[in-house]
Order: C-alpha cells, then structure tokens, then sequence
C-alpha cells in the first residue's frame, strides 16, 4: 500500500487526503490544529463566479467539497443569471462551524486516513535515478504528469522524498508527499502597526518548513491577502440595508445530492454601502494603515482589495458595496463583506461606523492582512509534482492561488497523482486543466484567483455539465462508484434521446401559439420541429418541459441548453479539436533549448527554466513568440523528434 502525507487540513489537503485514500493508499494528514480542518477563515462561502465551476468540477471528479457545502449552506444563489449559462455560476453561504465539522468527520471516517496534529518542518529526500513520468496530452491539458503515457528515462539524478520530520523530530517515511499549507507559512497578520506572527484568525503558523523547501530549490515568494471584520448581528440596523435572500429553487453543487433533501429554511444576507464619510476617514488614515505604511511588503491580490485599496485605486467611485453575512446559525458573529482592511483598530471602528446600518456596530474580530510564503509554481509540473524532487507535490495557495475552491481543484489533483492515476484533464476539458496550466505554465506574481475569462472554451466548460466532461475520468480513477457511474450513463444517454425526440418532434400552431404569443416570440403558420422553437431567444425549453416524462434530474436543462446554443458550441468543439491537436505535439524532453540558435534568447531562457511537454505548453510560455514556435517546430522535425 503506497505511503502519502499530507502536509496540511485546508481545503486542498482535505480534496488530497482523501482522493489518494480513496483510491488505495494509506494516508496520513498533519494539521497544525485538528480543530482549523477545513477552516473558512474568511468569507465562509463557496462557489461564486468561476468557483462555482471549480466546485462542480471536483464534485464531478468524486471529491467532497460540493457535498459538504450541500450539507451545511444557510444560503444558496445562483450567480450571473441575467446572462448566458456558460457564466452562470453558483454560491452558497455556510455554516462555518458546521462545514469543517462535516468535513473533520468525513476524514475521521475515512479508514485509510490517519489525522496527526503536529507541524511538519522538513521534507526528507534521497538521490534517484528514478524516471520521471511522460506528461504527454491526452485531451487538450498538456500533461498531468504520469497522467496517460508511459514513463521517460532521463539521464538525471533527481532528489526523491523519502520522509517527513516533525517539530517533534518524528520522522515519518513515506512514498509521496502533498504540500497543502494554505497561507500558513511564516504567516503574520497585521494591522495597523499590530504584528501578530500567526496564521489566520490567530491560529498557529508553520515556522520550519519554508527553510527545508530553499534547501530544496524551491524559490519562495510572499503574498498577501486579507479578510474584513466580524460584528455582533446586535448592533447592526438592518432596516437601513437591503435584503438579499437565498433562490427559491435550490440546485446543489453535487451532482449526487437529491435536491428535496435540503430544501431548507434560508437565511437572508443583506446589502448596505459605503458612503463619502467612509472614503475620507480613510484617505486621512491611509498612512496608518500596515498596507501603505511599509510594514507589508508582499504581493496582494488584485481581484479581491482591501476597502484602502478600492478607495485609492477607484477614486471615481462615490460608493462600494458591502454585503452583510452571516458566519452561522449557531453565532452572532457577521461578515462584513467588501471592507477587508489593514487599518489600526481605532480607524477601523470610525469606517465601519459610517457605513448606514453598522452606525452603532460592535466589532468582535478586528481585520487585517495576512503575509505568508508560497513557492514559483513553474517548478512544477502539471500533475503538481515538484520537477526535481520526485513524489512531492503541491496543492492550493502555497501554490500562489487564492481561494477555497482553487485549493480544492488543486487537492484532487495532486491526491489523484500522488497515488499514481492514469488520467488527463486539459485546458479545454475544464476549469481545473485551465487553473493548473495557467499556474505552472505562466506562474503568477500576485494571488491567482479563476475567473471565467481565463478560459478559451468556456462555453463547453460550463457548471451545468461538469459532470458530462467529468464523471468519466473520475469513474477511471477509482473515484466515481460504479453505482453513480451507471446513473451518469442514463443520464448521459437521457440527454441525447432528449435532444433526438425534440429535433424530430413537429408541433401545430394551436398547440405551442399561446406559449409562444406570452413570452414575446411570433407566432407560427404551420407546423415546425419543437427544437427550433427553443433556439429563438425569448422560449426556454422549460416552456415545453411536459413533453419530458418523468427526466432525470438535469436532464431537461442539458437538453435546453445544447439545443439553444448548437451553433456556438459546435465552433468551440471545433476550436477546442484544434487546440488539442497542438497539445497532442509532444516535445522531446531531453531537448537542449539553450543551443538552439534561431530562438531568440529569452525564448531559450524561459524555455529552457520551464522545458514544457508539448507544443502547446511553449505557446503559453511568456516571451515565447509564434516566429520563436515556428523555429522550434523546424528544429523538432529535423531531429526526427
């Protein structure tokens, strides 16, 4: 049975532990505090724009964050429904307290996980001459690596893991390792001219490990992020703001979850905003602030500021919105969303206090901002292995993301790899294939957060059909029971006999004029395939959904869906098919960039540091240019490579 540790409890961690358990191998997950499992620290929510696909999209793959927030949300909205379904993307506000308990027991229950609370300080390895997997392309992600081929000899002596050693000098042996530390790494939180060396919410932060990575070779960048303040529900007048409920109609993230068992009373969130007062107390205290006084040194995040960043950067803007949300049934404590800060406690209090509704609000928690150490994701290769230390993986922020969802995304992949699946996700594939690639491929100087825009196929990548893209290499791994395997084939063939009866089916004049004079459209003479009545604009599928006998749950959706948008999808497929046949061009591994004298120098430099899989990887490089391809591509074919 194969050894995995997994160095951390977020969200990545968790995704990993359990993935690698799942399939096989014995597990065992150290947590700095067995009580932060899968700790939310700050907005505790999941999904959101391009998140909520990433959620989906693990779900689809057989991991547990869908399920979990299934079990725990207090509120659920689908996002961006004003527009088309590719950016349609759900969010749902948990139960912080109950969300890492119902993920705790998941991994307590998990037979071939053992869960250790101890700090691992140093990665323990071993010259091999082991070789390191192809990461050739099967499908458009230019290599998960180990993911679809056959392993490469390489004339290398690469450092292989061997151990972990704990603050408590344990040494626990194992056959691979998964870095998942979050925002922990020689954290410190500021505020003001408040230093607290802590991780976040004042947890305790991992002090030994960023040494044992440079010894290593990792090259280590700091970060930073940031969360806003918590308030007693007390103090806050909710008849200033607005309320902003749940949907009505609830759909979970997972694929697996019957929607009447969490049919729920939801609680409501509510919207209020910033006001010229608030902008000018903190234009008159920026300098106080740890984020413009010099104290913070590290890299934010651009789409996520803090309230000092937005009234600097956006001077134009009369106003923000804050959102006021609930951190749980069982506590008082609300988020104050939008107005995350680094500002000294006494300022805080005055620019919370001037926004209409939070007049008399009493702060339980303080904001701040977090620093903390994450390594050059280009060291890695697109399985989130370490390319010069074999069996070391890493998944979520120490990567040089942000956000749950990106950790998760990361977490089950590198937990597939580390216990040596045969699959392949690629960038055209999902959003995973797209996260993954745009890390090690083109790294990332600031916290890199998914956004629909990043993706090129985004109209086969949406939420809805995560599963139709996904379940397959899930089922392939060994982590989609063959129960759930069977009702995705149902499903599956459900949509396509869907699709074929609605194309054939001719409906008269009397039978569809009404519905169709109601919502807007013309009327029609004569008869006409149903299908093409659900292409026009102002007609849903739903408008005829009783021709559909009894469907499997989604399947009404897809068949709307793929018949609306045919023509556009049908382009993307084609692009897509494109795409990966440049993808399916592999590169010979053993190439010597530096020698080859029609690049131009910083192709060979970058070529060279990141030595991608494939043709399709270089075009992703930056400052390597189509004339800089052309030259290699000549240069492939005449090495008969």
């Amino acid at each position: 049975m194969k050894k995995i540790i997994v160095i951390g409890g977020g969200h990545a961690g968790c995704e990993a532990a359990l993935a690698a358990a799942r399939r096989g191998a014995k597990v065992t997950m150290f947590a700095l505090n067995l009580d932060s499992i899968a700790n939310l620290p700050c907005n505790p929510c999941i999904g959101g724009s391009a998140k909520g696909h990433l959620v989906r999209e693990v779900d689809a793959l057989g991991g547990q964050m869908g399920k979990a927030i299934d079990a725990t949300f207090i509120q659920s909205k689908m996002l961006n429904t004003t527009k088309g379904p590719a950016v349609y993307s759900l969010r749902a506000q948990a139960d912080k307290k109950n969300y890492m308990a119902y993920m705790k027991r998941v991994l307590e229950n998990e037979p071939n996980i053992s869960l250790i609370e101890s700090e691992v300080t140093e990665i323990l390895t071993s010259k091999s001459p082991t070789p390191s997997h192809d990461q050739g392309v099967k499908g458009g992600l230019a290599p998960l690596a180990g993911f679809g081929a056959a392993p490469r000899e390489l004339n290398l002596n690469l450092n292989k893991i061997t151990a972990v050693k704990t603050n408590s000098g344990e040494i626990l042996e194992c056959d691979a390792a998964i870095v998942c530390t979050g925002t922990y790494l020689n954290a410190r939180c500021l505020y003001g001219e408040t230093v607290t060396h802590t991780g976040p919410g004042g947890l305790k932060n991992a002090t030994g490990l960023s040494e044992s990575l440079r010894k290593l070779g990792f090259a280590l960048q700091r970060f930073k992020t940031g969360t806003p303040a918590r308030i007693h529900k007390r103090s806050v007048d909710f008849k200033k703001m607005s309320v902003q409920h749940g949907d009505e109609k609830i759909v979970p993230f997972s694929f697996e979850t019957n929607v009447a068992d969490i049919m729920r009373e939801q609680v409501p969130c509510h919207l209020t905003y910033t006001t010229a007062a608030t902008h000018e107390i903190i234009r008159a205290s920026i300098h106080r602030s740890a984020m413009y006084s010099g104290l913070i040194k590290a890299t934010g995040t651009r789409y996520c500021p803090s309230i000092e960043d937005k009234i600097i950067r956006f001077a134009d803007k009369e106003r923000h919105p804050v959102f006021i949300e609930p951190e749980g049934l069982g506590t008082q404590e609300m988020y104050v969303q939008g107005m995350s800060s680094a500002l000294p406690a006494d300022v805080q209090t005055a620019v919370y206090r001037s926004v209409p509704g939070l007049e008399n609000c009493e702060i339980m928690r303080y904001a701040y901002a977090i620093e903390y150490d994450c390594i050059d994701a280009t060291q890695l290769t697109l399985s989130l292995e370490a390319k010069h230390v074999r069996g070391l993986f890493f998944a979520g922020q120490i990567c040089g993301s942000s956000g749950y969802e990106e950790a998760a995304a990361q977490g089950i992949i590198a937990g597939i790899a580390a216990s040596g699946a045969d699959i392949s996700i690629g960038r055209a594939d999902g959003y995973i294939g797209v996260l993954i690639d745009d890390l090690v491929t083109k790294g990332t100087q600031e916290p890199y957060r998914m956004m629909t825009s990043r993706a090129e196929y985004r109209l086969l990548l949406r939420q809805d059909n995560a599963d139709l893209r996904l379940t397959p290499i899930g089922f392939k791994a060994g982590l989609i029971p063959a129960s759930r395997h069977e009702k995705f084939l149902q499903k599956s063939a459900a949509i396509d006999a869907g699709i074929a009866f609605l194309k054939k089916l001719t409906v008269a004049p009397g039978d569809v004029n009404e519905i169709l004079l109601a919502r807007g459209s013309s009327p029609i003479s004569s008869g006409v395939k149903l299908a093409e009545l659900i292409r026009r604009p102002e007609v849903s599928v739903w408008d005829f959904c009783e021709v559909f006998d009894e469907a499997i749950d989604g399947v009404v959706e897809q068949v709307g869906i793929q018949i609306k948008y045919e023509g556009y999808i049908k382009l993307q497929l084609e692009s897509a098919e494109a795409f990966r046949r440049i993808e399916d061009k592999v590169l010979p591994e053993d190439i010597d960039y530096l020698k080859i004298s029609g690049l131009r120098i910083e192709a060979r430099q970058k070529l060279a540091a990141l030595r991608p899989v494939n043709f399709g990887q270089a075009s992703r490089v930056t400052g390597v240019s189509p004339a800089d391809l052309s030259v290699l591509a000549v240069y492939v074919k005449a090495a008969g490579a």
